[in-house]
């Protein structure tokens, strides 16, 4: 049976060191003006504890949004699993995934193999985020797979029913090219 193509970006499925997933509160800077899905990348920006949507290829990539909470423009306060483009809001709260050691499912867009464990790979906005459901669009980009450069490591096959090396296939990843940890550097 083949795999289905239905991204649905990084999703949290344990810890490395066995330890518990938890998000911690960043900020979103009001009127941002680009929507960060549930299971997106997200970086710093430097200003203001903020996050923004990562770049595919982004080497300073902080963790994964898991959704925010704000007060939007009529007072009312909304829990979402999206931050809709130039929301204008205050006291704005991103939830994010930041442990380094967290271990996330990623649907490949193309065709991977289990040759491919231990390589790097970027992650791609191949389909848009669905604003109904609040998730992302994020997938791993199969055609940068490597021994080298690449913002995820692939870990192996997520152990989901059905799911087989090839197209589309489901993989365990860490975020490699993480804010918190430097890969290759000397201790």
């Amino acid at each position: 049976m083949a795999n289905v193509d239905a991204s649905f970006g990084l999703r949290p499925v344990r810890h490395l060191g066995g330890g518990q997933l938890r998000t911690r509160k960043f900020s979103i800077a009001s009127g941002y003006s680009t929507s960060i899905f549930k299971g997106d990348v997200v970086e710093l920006t430097g200003a203001d504890d903020n996050v923004a949507l990562a770049a595919a290829g982004n080497g300073d990539n902080l963790g994964v949004f898991w959704g925010c909470r704000y007060v939007d423009a009529t007072g009312s306060v909304v829990f979402g699993k999206y931050w809709p483009a130039s929301t204008t809001a205050t006291e704005i709260e991103a939830y994010v995934f930041v442990d380094p050691l967290i271990v996330y499912a990623v649907q490949g867009d193309g065709t991977d193999a289990a040759a491919n464990v231990g390589e790097l790979a970027d992650f791609i906005y191949t389909n848009a985020g669905n604003t109904t459901t609040g998730i992302s669009g994020a997938e791993l980009d199969t055609s940068t797979v490597a021994a080298t450069g690449g913002s995820l490591r692939i870990l192996g096959l997520a152990p989901y029913e059905g799911n087989a090396w090839g197209d589309n296939a489901v993989m365990e990843v860490q975020i490699a090219e993480h804010a918190l940890i430097q890969i290759g550097a000397e201790v």
